[in-house]
């Protein structure tokens, strides 16, 4: 993951996994667990969004 020294998404993808993390009730959590939180997050959110792309293109 890149991250950008602005502080600012550098994408959808990456916009999308901190707002929903932004939601999430992260006290009591190590900075390791958080990442995971944050990596999975993105990883679910790009799923998703290949796979409606896939809909939308008629190919499954």
């Amino acid at each position: 993951m890149d991250m950008n020294n602005s502080g600012f998404p550098t994408n959808e993808i990456e916009a999308l996994a901190l707002l929903y993390l932004q939601h999430q009730s992260l006290s009591g959590l190590a900075p390791e667990e958080i990442y995971d939180k944050f990596a999975d997050a993105m990883k679910r959110i790009a799923k998703q969004k290949e796979e409606s792309q896939k809909e939308s293109d008629g190919s499954y």
